[in-house]
């Protein structure tokens, strides 16, 4: 099939590296080229060792069946800088990774987009994006589903149409996937995120080696997070670590593991993109032309 243009995605391995086989199977037929970004030293951004055992490479290449999964070592922790700031550095070295042309996911190895033909179908039909990308700089914007914590018979999870950035046409970030200038366009994709439904010897790990390390009191939280149950978990309201109100409310669906609970989900909740208008194309070469 004839395309003009192509889809790549960047992947930033690290400690939790046995989620990403689920997240790769969601979009492996519909993408050009994947990339996993993985610390040469095996660090995290706060400097502490990670191993990956060479099970995990031999069943990413065994998988690879087109030959479209590069890896790619690099040194990304840097002392003096932040985890926030490593993660930045981490993910613009990915983008140039990738390539100036084309759309370019920035995905975390536990995030899962399903039905990912109708997103390879949305970003085909803005092909004209990426034609001169310097005119029109944009980041395409989705829904998270987090789920949160993994208890007997199910998932407890949060879905109140969090947005966040992980597609563009642009060669830089800002900060972690942002990037400042760029025009933000909603899509209503939706992303489902393992995030915080982990074991707790994981959650540990992330809560002291992520971006936002120092952004709150994490044994409190751990201790809180710990304490839900399919129980309880309604008692609670407003629970995000650092902005309170964006988790609003927990959810609990029933199911045997995370294929399923993306199958269930899925059914529940099918992909719904938002058409964007060529118009906007327009105005925008328009406005860098003739500013």
């Amino acid at each position: 099939m004839f395309k003009l243009t192509s889809i790549k995605v960047g992947y930033i391995v690290s400690y939790d590296y046995e989620y990403l086989l689920t997240s790769i199977k969601q979009l492996y037929n519909y993408v050009d080229k994947i990339v996993l970004a993985i610390d040469v030293n095996r660090q995290t951004w706060s400097g502490n060792k990670f191993e990956i055992p060479q099970s995990f490479f031999d069943e990413i290449k065994a998988y690879d069946k087109k030959n479209s999964i590069e890896f790619y070592f690099e040194d990304f922790y840097v002392p003096n800088l932040t985890p926030m700031e490593c993660e930045t550095r981490e993910r613009n070295l990915l983008l140039k990774r990738l390539g100036n042309s084309g759309w370019k996911l920035q995905l975390d190895v536990d995030e899962y987009i399903y039905d990912f033909k109708s997103v390879q179908q949305f970003l085909h039909r803005n092909w004209f994006f990426t034609v001169f990308p310097k005119l029109t700089p944009i980041q395409f914007r989705g829904k998270l589903v987090t789920l949160y914590k993994e208890i007997q018979d199910g998932f407890l999870y949060i879905d109140n149409k969090e947005r966040f950035s992980f597609i563009t046409n642009c060669e830089q970030n800002s900060t972690a996937r942002i990037t400042f200038g760029a025009r933000s366009h909603y899509t209503n994709i939706t992303v489902i995120h393992q995030s915080w439904a982990r074991k707790e010897d994981e959650i540990q790990t992330k809560i002291t080696n992520w971006g936002h390390r120092d952004d709150f009191d994490t044994r409190k939280y751990y201790n809180f997070w710990n304490s839900l149950s399919s129980e309880n978990y309604k008692e609670y309201l407003d629970i995000h670590p650092m902005n309170p109100k964006l988790w609003d409310k927990l959810y609990y669906l029933e199911s045997n593991n995370i294929d399923d609970f993306i199958h269930q989900y899925s059914e529940l909740n099918k992909q719904q993109l938002i058409h964007i208008n060529f118009v906007f194309l327009l105005k925008k070469i328009k406005a860098k032309i003739f500013k």
